[in-house]
């Protein structure tokens, strides 16, 4: 594995742009892809595969969770057709629709009043995605407390929206609202996304999640960043063992993962020095996976896995630590 430190002064440059153009690319047009790439990377990979429901076991496990704190409420279509109509204008405006509002109290709030809500809170997942996005029923908590929090915060998502609407596209009988007890110290500064190549498996590249941001170990010593990095990096390996240990040979959605590939979001939380798994996710240029600290392709052979080593990309902009150089090599 090397670890390479890219300037955060050019990444702060690109995000002036309305859309980046050197980091987390996503959605690239077919003529986009190198030509000795075309016959096998055109089409858009299906997101099936790497379902929430079907990681959550793997996700539980890497939390040290009992599989019975997660709650599931299943929506109906006609629920989740409801909650995709009410969140039309709440999206725009942040609160309730009123026109709506009596149906969502009698169609979806008896099935969220059901819930138990620990004293930390809940944290909502949908299948696809989550609305994190949405409006926080109390500025700057991320908990949920009510079911009130959990509306709210549904109607004014536009990644609910989206997620629902696929599901709903894809005839899916029910659409699926997983709630977990809330880590507080989870967040995007701590988590990194591996990618994993298509037809092997094989991890490729890691970057930092939160790519628009220097590295939340950037202003730690260099004996503290090395021994963090070691940490991710092994705890990657184990969690990535235990992805392509639970595939099922005769399963056909498995199967279309490994032929597709994948990228997975950890979280590494310092104090205790774990590594938990976020999601799966798909993988490709075509996809709607961001490429974080890469571009889908410029960096074409290395997030394809055509590079001998993995590369972990991070974004240094604390010069007590960069004037030295740019890169730099760590091997595990």
């Amino acid at each position: 594995m090397h670890l390479t430190q890219t300037n955060y002064e050019e990444v702060e440059s690109d995000c002036q742009n309305v859309s980046p153009t050197k980091f987390n690319t996503c959605f690239h047009t077919v003529e986009e892809i190198p030509a000795h790439e075309s016959t096998n990377h055109l089409s858009r990979p299906s997101e099936a595969p790497y379902s929430f429901e079907r990681w959550l076991p793997l996700v539980l496990k890497t939390r040290n969770l009992d599989a019975k704190v997660a709650q599931i409420v299943k929506l109906t279509r006609a629920e989740a057709k409801l909650v995709v109509a009410a969140s039309g204008t709440s999206i725009i405006t942040g609160e309730h629709n009123r026109a709506y509002q009596e149906d969502i109290q009698e169609e979806i709030i008896p099935h969220l009043s059901s819930l138990d809500f620990p004293a930390e809170g809940l944290f909502m997942r949908l299948d696809r995605c989550s609305p994190k996005d949405g409006r926080q029923a109390v500025p700057g908590r991320l908990s949920l407390h009510s079911p009130t929090d959990i509306i709210i915060g549904l109607i004014t998502s536009q990644r609910a929206r989206n997620g629902i609407l696929k599901s709903l596209e894809g005839g899916s009988p029910t659409v699926d609202l997983t709630f977990l007890p809330l880590n507080k110290r989870m967040g995007s500064e701590r988590e990194y996304r591996v990618y994993c190549v298509p037809e092997t498996g094989a991890v490729s590249a890691v970057s930092q999640y939160c790519w628009h941001k220097p590295w939340h170990f950037d202003c730690e010593e260099h004996e503290n960043q090395t021994r963090a990095v070691d940490q991710i990096w092994e705890g990657i390996q184990t969690i990535h063992k235990s992805i392509l240990h639970d595939l099922d040979p005769d399963d056909r959605l498995d199967q279309l993962l490994l032929k597709q590939g994948l990228s997975f979001d950890v979280f590494y939380d310092e104090t205790d020095e774990t590594l938990q798994l976020v999601e799966l996710n798909v993988f490709g240029a075509r996809s709607g996976c961001g490429s974080c600290l890469f571009h889908w392709i410029n960096d074409w052979d290395q997030l394809y896995g055509h590079c001998e080593r993995v590369e972990f990309r991070v974004a240094r902009g604390n010069k007590k630590h960069t004037s030295v150089s740019g890169v730099t090599g760590l091997s595990a």
